[in-house]
């Protein structure tokens, strides 16, 4: 009895603990998780099973596998496949299938190498396909591959398309690992650039004046931030979801650079392009939209374009396929290869149609950056950075939010009702609260800020300097204010954001810091928020349930395997609700939303343990769950008094939710179902001093 229960002890996978910071409570946190947790992480969020849903790759990958193959052995040639970067063996199995003499295949990740193993094994193709456990630049011939390979079939591409080491992958293969006549797949690819004013895009890159509720300038920014060249990080997005009424384009798409994958010769790994461009209109040359496109085999004839709907080659015969959808969504969704946006350093002015300026395109070996100039430059555009504290702080999304004007006057509507001139006392709690170094300027006695984050105080200490502020405190730690100056607090106020909130409820931490200082206040302290809404939303997504989707079978391959193996990942690392910018996933809403969880910041302690149910009241395929939180700043029954990160407009069930575009929402995907739903059943389950916050949603059938 003894022996068999030490054995069944020892024999248990392994743990360990490790350091994590609680995003409710602030306080770092021991958990137990088993030795292969990262292990389940990485896999559960590779991104392999939204590739695989993306159809047009799969077929047009195959099609060109298969037109290759062919002409190849027409002319009497040989063919031997080298798959690099093969993940589930998809490729080198079409390949196979498509008739090479031989297939090679590498992964470095080894969980994903050892399931290529067993799908090949599943499909007959154990014994065809030598599987080598290493990166390519690892690979030796007579050692590893008998000979070299004639045929590179490879997706190694990104949202920058050479993001992911490209340029040095394919010169090795060339150098070490191809013949002299080898084809590739794909053969080719060509950037595109469109230069545009976006005044909406223009608010996730630079601090904007933050007037009152009369339009007058209440907050500058400092001149550093005004000089300042932003990131040239690209901001990758799902371009075609953009409002057209949000842009103007003032160029048409224009070809900034080819990468052939075929030629012997090495891809340059540094690259300049100066274009002499014509305005199309009058505007502003902020930012420049880009996308790729690649043409799979050597005649060109197969094309796979990541280009947003507008600028599709193929727009009139998707829209014509696609009538029942909006059409942004005809083009096909995929999520791995996005299109971007370049932010110009200084955004040039052209002040009528036909004004001609320069474009400066620039690559390194693995990213890219844009200057638009009226004048030729002299010298090569150096890769901008951030040298304000802004942009190396923030995410764009929140920097977005800091110049959201309908979301600032509600804010500042409370503030200029709550202060009294010379008397009013601020405690402001947050990370960049740029609204509660407001109330300084709107005439608060004393304002006293809590910012630990040193780059975050840093921007907003210059502020307080450019705009004169006198009367502004820094505090790093709560602990730090004496008695009598919390004793002394007229409010208390926050936005509420904090730089460790991923998911909207993670700004709860507002909370957990006022249970510090909640004896010391005094009776009368007004508080904003005062309370905070959680609502939940049964939704139809067109495409953002994919990333979560078994993916069954594949161009006729079975990748049961390859389900099974993410599933238990997602099990392990996996939260029930991840943060999603659902502006730039369109989704039907089946239901109105529904309060899942009510947080009364005046009694943050109490715990809530509460279930519902949600009626459905649309036809549909509930394949997800939206939730996000209203944060409520008083106590009134007003609608001005609601600030939501969730809808942006009143919900009708049945047609397509708008979203903030400045924040991120919970999102919750339920397992899938072949029967119809009538409703969802919800429980929440809150411990507010333990961090935990909990939900659970269980479709239920008609």
């Amino acid at each position: 009895m003894l022996r068999n229960l030490f054995k069944s002890r020892f024999l248990r996978k392994m743990s360990c603990f490790s350091q994590v910071i609680n995003p409710i409570t602030g306080e770092n946190t021991w958990q137990e998780r088993e030795d292969d947790y990262d292990y389940h992480q990485e896999v559960a969020n590779a991104g392999f099973g939204d590739m695989l849903h993306d159809w047009e790759r799969n077929q047009k990958y195959y099609a060109a596998l298969k037109k290759t193959i062919a002409e190849m052995r027409s002319s009497g040639r040989e063919v031997h496949v080298l798959d690099i970067g093969t993940g589930t063996g998809i490729l080198s199995m079409m390949a196979l299938k498509a008739g090479a003499d031989t297939v090679t295949a590498c992964e470095a990740f080894l969980p994903m190498a050892n399931c290529a193993a067993k799908i090949l094994a599943a499909n007959g193709a154990g014994d065809k396909v030598r599987l080598i456990r290493k990166r390519s630049t690892e690979i030796l011939i007579g050692e590893d591959m008998p000979q070299k390979a004639n045929l590179l079939v490879a997706e190694l591409l990104d949202t920058e398309l050479i993001g992911e080491g490209a340029i040095s992958i394919y010169n090795h293969a060339h150098d070490e690992l191809l013949t002299e006549d080898a084809l590739c797949i794909p053969a080719r690819a060509r950037c595109y650039a469109q230069v545009a004013q976006t005044p909406l895009a223009a608010q996730w890159n630079s601090l904007k004046t933050l007037p009152n509720l009369d339009g007058e300038p209440l907050l500058r920014p400092p001149e550093q931030l005004k000089a300042c060249q932003g990131e040239a990080a690209l901001h990758d997005v799902q371009l075609s979801q953009l409002p057209p009424s949000s842009f103007r384009p003032l160029t048409d798409p224009v070809e900034i650079f080819q990468f052939d994958f075929q030629r012997k010769t090495p891809r340059e790994k540094q690259r300049e392009q100066l274009l002499r461009l014509q305005s199309k209109q009058p505007g502003a040359a902020e930012v420049v939209f880009y996308w790729w496109d690649i043409h799979l085999d050597n005649g060109g004839d197969i094309l796979l374009s990541c280009a947003p709907y507008w600028a599709h080659p193929d727009i009139k015969e998707l829209a014509s396929k696609g009538k029942d959808l909006p059409l942004p969504n005809v083009v096909p969704w995929r999520d791995h290869w996005m299109q971007a946006i370049y932010y110009i350093p200084k955004p040039l002015q052209l002040l009528e149609a036909g004004q001609a300026f320069h474009l400066s395109c620039h690559h390194d070996e693995y990213s890219l950056w844009f200057d638009a100039r009226e004048e030729k430059p002299g010298k090569t555009v150096r890769r901008h950075t951030c040298s304000c504290d802004l942009h190396m702080t923030y995410s764009r999304s929140r920097i977005g939010q800091m110049n959201q004007s309908p979301r600032n006057k509600r804010y500042l509507r409370y503030l200029e009702e709550s202060l009294e001139a010379g008397q009013s006392r601020v405690l402001v709690l947050g990370n960049g609260c740029l609204l509660g170094l407001a109330s300084s300027a709107l005439g608060a006695a004393s304002v006293q800020l809590h910012e630990p984050h040193r780059f975050s105080r840093r921007l907003l200490e210059s502020i307080v300097q450019h705009n004169d502020l006198k009367n502004v405190q820094f505090v790093d730690k709560l602990e730090e204010l004496e008695a009598s100056q919390l004793a002394s607090l007229t409010h208390i106020f926050a936005e509420p954001y904090f730089m460790n909130a991923i998911l909207p409820w993670d700004n709860f931490y507002f909370g957990s810091l006022l249970l510090k200082i909640k004896n010391q206040l005094s009776a009368g302290v007004r508080i904003s928020p005062c309370s905070a809404r959680v609502y939940a939303l049964p939704v139809e997504f067109l495409d953002l349930h994919k990333i979560r989707a078994l993916i069954g079978s594949c161009e006729g391959f079975d990748l049961r395997i390859f389900d099974e193996m993410v599933e238990r990942s997602a099990e392990q690392a996996l939260s029930l609700v991840e943060a999603q910018p659902l502006w730039e996933y369109p989704c039907r809403a089946l239901a109105q939303p529904q309060q899942v969880l009510n947080v009364d910041f005046n009694n943050f302690s109490e715990e809530h343990h509460l279930e519902g149910s949600i009626e459905l009241k649309h036809t549909g395929s509930c394949n997800g769950v939206a939730l996000w939180v209203d944060w409520q700043l008083t106590d009134d029954s007003s609608p001005k008094s609601i600030v939501s990160t969730g809808p942006s407009e009143q919900i009708t069930p049945g047609e397509f939710v708008q979203w903030d575009m400045f924040v991120r929402q919970g999102v919750h995907f339920p397992r899938p179902t072949k029967e119809a739903i009538s409703r969802l059943d919800w429980s929440t389950d809150f411990r507010p001093l333990l961090g935990e916050l909990n939900f659970s949603f269980k479709p239920k059938k008609t």
